[in-house]
């Protein structure tokens, strides 16, 4: 269920964002599913998530040269979030926040190897500012969601 729903956050996000601000800048919708399986069912299950979400999106929309850079922000992204988690000092806002550093740092990992230069690195300090933007606005849904989950034992 968590793969469906944020398959269709990602198509929604592809059509309200598609490349109006800059290139390859979204919010990041289809990551609370992301959250809300690292904190229901741990690390495995959310790099699952994530990648599947990954693939499936990129065919969707029929960009699978971004293949690399989705699936290297996925991957820094949950290892990030998983291990800030588990030190148990910060809250969902902290780990989202680690996560979408981390997701930029991941896709930028990926421009470097595409590009075969570092120049993608200058770019970080932006893009972090954003994706730090990006995850506190996400912040809000996600502890609704977690709490209304928790309240509910759905999950556990």
């Amino acid at each position: 269920m968590l793969l469906a729903v944020s398959l269709i956050l990602s198509y929604a996000e592809n059509l309200i964002f598609s490349d109006i601000f800059l290139p390859g800048i979204k919010l990041g919708l289809s990551n609370i599913a992301v959250v809300v399986a690292l904190y229901f069912f741990g690390f495995a299950p959310a790099l699952l998530l994530g990648m599947a979400k990954s693939v499936i999106s990129l065919l969707i929309v029929g960009r699978l040269s971004g293949l690399l850079y989705s699936v290297l922000g996925i991957v820094f992204s949950v290892c990030v979030m998983f291990a800030v988690k588990k030190t148990g000092s910060f809250s969902v806002f902290g780990v989202g926040i680690s996560g979408a550093a981390a997701h930029i740092a991941g896709q930028l990992a990926a421009a470097c190897i595409t590009l075969s230069s570092l120049y993608p690195v200058t770019l970080f300090p932006v893009l972090c500012l954003l994706s730090v933007v990006s995850a506190a606005i996400l912040y809000y849904p996600e502890r609704i969601i977690l709490s209304f989950l928790r309240k509910k034992n759905s999950f556990e």
